[in-house]
């Protein structure tokens, strides 16, 4: 018989699980909120009414994604925007072809243009979102839109992806290449669609400061094709410059000195080298690969295969792109010995060490890609470092700026998350215009809370690519740290990857993470978890 001391003490245990959950999901939906963008695109693309619109010019330094995706948002909100643009074929129809894949001209600024692209079921949400009918569009362009099952396999281990998601069917996810993703993007955003958009071909020179509010830009100036200097009286600026981050040296040029940006700035150097093969497929070939699923039926990721950081330094990756053709990427940390023949790439292929072998059809494939050997394309890139200003620490920036993707922070693009990063930036920018919108004119503190807001949503990805690079011995790790760091983070993230090909929760956790959606940094932590993550280094099962 149980007595009324032990029905206490049950009682509590019971209140006390109760309490913990409770406060557990609290905890979680906060940081979904502040460190993700999922609940921040339920904001887009609700624009204001014409009165409540900010007045003045919005402009944009640089026409890439980062600043395609930055001006569709701040149509909703400014009377005009002005993307000025350097690269003077993005203007003609050649930018905005339907099929990517026939343009004669190429990005002269964007190394990656050409390489295969990764994004998340994130992006699709935020871009589904943005542009309205934007899976007939992709279709239209011949771009993968699928469920999210990218086949995930870790040194052999495939990742068990979750059947639905929150009771309903996968998210959707994008497939595409740079050059395919950015010419869409283009298309959808110079439109008709949306008429305060205006790109203009120039090279940005600088900025002056606003005469009667010495806290602001006034002016943003920039020299056309045929070397005459214009200035664009300005309300808003947005640095999207990208790697070279011009905005922080013309801010400072205009008279906002007070601060250190190079003391601002984290970096660390992975070393990282990459080469996308891209091979057009036949009907008739297209109909004898091995492909799981088969070429005309599969969505986009064909293998992704992430490599044991702690003894290898090799990762690979193929997809079926746009244009009956597959990518395939061979990367590397350190040295670069990456191959640059089909039959090199056979060899990085079977020199990668794996636990188990789970993808012997692979080598099938490869070499049945022989027969489109003369369709071959190759396109080598070396990544620089990954960096990060960290601006919301900055004491006096003007209070009409910001900067956006790589004008703030550059990751591994191994880990594919570049775009979806700008996205990240737009959603911050919009959120916090869409809680003004009843007000004609800039929030008070808008760069403040931007920066702040920004910060903390690429934290997550900062730190968690940062200690998988620190993994390789090669990495130059950021100034006072050692590759150490992160030694443990390493260890339980490799068995959670194990775990998850034979665990369907440790899979759906792991799965959501790698899609950016409804995603905490404790998800990782939760005890259910750990106690099978430890269970099994302990065990073996």
């Amino acid at each position: 018989m149980v007595d009324s001391t032990q029905l206490y003490v049950l009682g509590g245990l019971a209140a006390a699980l109760i309490l913990a959950s409770a406060a557990w999901s609290t905890l979680r939906k906060r940081l979904i909120v502040t460190e993700t963008g999922f609940y921040d695109c339920d904001y887009l693309a609700q624009p204001r009414s014409d009165k409540a619109k900010i007045p003045g010019t919005v402009v944009i330094c640089g026409g890439s994604v980062g600043g395609l995706l930055t001006a569709r948002v701040c149509h909703d909100h400014f009377e005009r925007v002005i993307i000025v643009e350097a690269e003077s074929w993005l203007d003609s129809d050649d930018a905005r072809k339907v099929q990517s894949w026939t343009q004669e001209n190429t990005r002269s600024r964007i190394m990656q243009y050409t390489s295969m692209q990764g994004s998340q079921a994130f992006l699709h949400k935020a871009m589904s979102a943005l542009y309205p009918n934007f899976d007939e569009e992709c279709k239209a362009s011949d771009i993968g839109v699928a469920p999210a099952n990218f086949r995930p396999n870790f040194f052999g281990h495939v990742m068990k992806v979750p059947c639905s998601h929150n009771g309903g069917d996968l998210p959707k996810m994008l497939f595409a290449s740079r050059q395919a993703l950015e010419t869409l993007t283009r298309r959808l955003t110079l439109t008709r669609e949306y008429p305060n958009i205006q790109q203009i071909i120039g090279t940005v020179t600088g900025y002056t400061a606003n005469d009667k509010h010495p806290d602001r830009l006034g002016k943003v100036s920039y020299r056309t094709r045929e070397g005459a200097t214009i200035d664009l009286d300005a309300t808003f600026v947005i640095d999207c410059t990208g790697p070279t981050q011009a905005g922080a040296k013309w801010i400072q040029r205009a008279g906002f000195n007070g601060d250190d940006f190079n003391a601002l700035r984290s970096s660390f150097d992975q070393k990282m080298h990459y080469v996308t093969f891209q091979f057009y497929i036949s009907p008739e070939l297209g109909a004898k690969l091995p492909i799981p699923g088969g070429f005309e039926n599969i969505g986009g990721t064909i293998v992704l295969f992430f490599p044991d950081t702690s003894r290898d330094h090799r990762v690979l990756a193929a997809m079926k792109a746009e244009g009956r053709s597959i990518q395939l990427c061979c990367g590397s940390w350190g040295v670069d010995d990456l191959p640059r023949t089909l039959e090199g790439v056979k060899e990085h292929a079977r020199s990668i060490k794996v636990e188990k072998q789970s993808t012997e059809w692979l080598f099938d494939l490869i070499d049945m890609l022989a027969e489109a050997e003369d369709t071959i394309k190759v396109f080598p890139i070396k990544v620089g470092p990954s960096y990060w200003t960290h601006y919301e620490k900055a004491k006096n920036l003007p209070s009409n700026w910001i900067a956006i993707g790589d004008s703030i922070s550059r990751l591994n693009p191994l880990y594919g998350q570049g775009v979806s990063k700008a996205m990240l930036g737009a959603l911050s920018l919009n959120t916090i215009l869409h809680q003004n919108r009843t007000r004609a004119e800039l929030p008070r503190n808008l760069v403040k809370q931007f920066f702040q807001s920004h910060a903390v949503k690429v934290a997550p990805l900062w730190q968690g690519t940062k200690y998988a690079d620190y993994a390789q011995s090669t990495t130059i790790p950021s100034e006072g740290e050692s590759l150490d760091d992160g030694k443990f983070l390493r260890w339980y993230t490799k068995q959670i990857q194990i775990l998850a090909s034979k665990d369907a929760y440790a899979g759906a956790v792991l799965w959501r993470s790698l899609c950016m959606l409804d995603v905490a940094s404790i998800d990782l932590l939760h005890p259910r978890l750990v106690f099978k993550v430890f269970w099994q280094a302990l065990t073996g099962y």
